[in-house]
């Protein structure tokens, strides 16, 4: 007899031979489906008859003892089956040997005088026998839909719990990535609160007002005095200004001659005075970036008597390097 996929698959899953993914599917859909449902309790019948016919193959009657008769349940309906398939058998070897052991009636008295007392032990025990079994049968069809039809809520309230766990998951994990992202907008903006504040540091440095150098100068030795260290300014890349200490020579104001020590003139200028503390008072001339070259310089510092007239004070010999 052909046996087709479905009843293939069906049988698979009574002899325990799906895997649990597929045994879950299979419970899903008998849940939905009641014709199928009806068919999976065909084949169990089909089954369990093969069984005690002992016409089912050697493989299949190791799967089936070891995994269909794993159950109490089951046993017992095997039992059952085994049971009425005696008891068909003898009834029918009784009945077999009563018509064997009626005598034959001879033709001359084919009716007899009288009726006969007909005996019906035999066959009342046979039918008797098939209704219990027919009642056992319906009580234990009974018992195994009402287990297939637990075991398959039981699967479907194990799948609807997983379900809402997965979700619960996705939840949970929904409301940390929106905590994580708060987070990074957080942190982006205070990065940007701090770039716009660098920013601004920046340029209130750019700016502010630079440092302005002060370099002293010495003046230059008269004759017959020793020799005093040369004055080194570094090449200038801002703003400065040259310091020439007055000797308490009060003039009405100042005025410098800056040239190289070839005698070309750099710079001719008004400069003012400066006083740090009672006693010293200096000569400042500000000079900027680039005004001043690598080489050997010369200051002339003179001095505005207050009758106008023009006096030389110092001169100042000095190197940029």
């Amino acid at each position: 007899m052909k046996i087709d996929q479905s009843e293939k698959l069906i049988r698979k899953y009574l002899l325990g031979e799906l895997a649990e993914a597929d045994q879950a599917a299979l419970e899903q859909e008998l849940l939905i489906d009641r014709g199928k449902f009806d068919r999976v309790w065909a084949v169990e019948n089909e089954l369990v008859d093969s069984y005690v016919r002992g016409e089912m193959s050697r493989a299949d009657r190791k799967r089936f003892e070891s995994h269909y008769l794993a159950s109490p349940l089951h046993r017992e309906r095997v039992a059952i089956a085994e049971s009425f398939l005696t008891n068909i058998d003898q009834a029918d070897g009784e009945t077999v040997g009563v018509s064997e052991k009626q005598p034959l009636v001879p033709r001359r008295r084919k009716f007899p005088l009288r009726s006969p007392r007909p005996v019906f032990g035999p066959v009342f025990g046979m039918v008797l026998v098939m209704a219990l079994l027919l009642t056992f049968g319906l009580v234990w069809s009974f018992i195994e839909r009402v287990r297939l039809t637990g075991q398959i809520a039981n699967v479907q309230k194990e799948a609807q719990t997983e379900r809402e766990f997965l979700k619960q998951r996705e939840r949970e994990q929904a409301s940390r990535n929106q905590e994580f992202e708060k987070q990074i907008a957080d942190v982006s903006r205070r990065n940007e609160q701090l770039k716009a504040e660098l920013e601004q540091l920046r340029q209130r440095r750019q700016s502010a007002a630079p440092t302005i150098l002060s370099f002293l100068l010495t003046p230059a030795p008269e004759r017959g005095e020793k020799a005093t260290p040369q004055s080194i300014i570094p090449l200038l890349t801002g703003k400065a200004r040259l310091l020439m200490e007055l000797d308490h020579n009060d003039y009405a104001n100042y005025q410098v001659i800056l040239q190289t020590v070839e005698g070309r003139e750099i710079l001719r200028s008004r400069i003012g005075k400066v006083r740090f503390g009672k006693d010293r008072a200096f000569a400042t001339l500000p000079v900027k970036a680039g005004e001043l070259t690598k080489g050997d310089y010369i200051l002339i510092l003179l001095g505005q008597t207050a009758d106008g007239k023009i006096e030389e004070i110092d001169r100042y010999f000095f190197r940029v390097s």
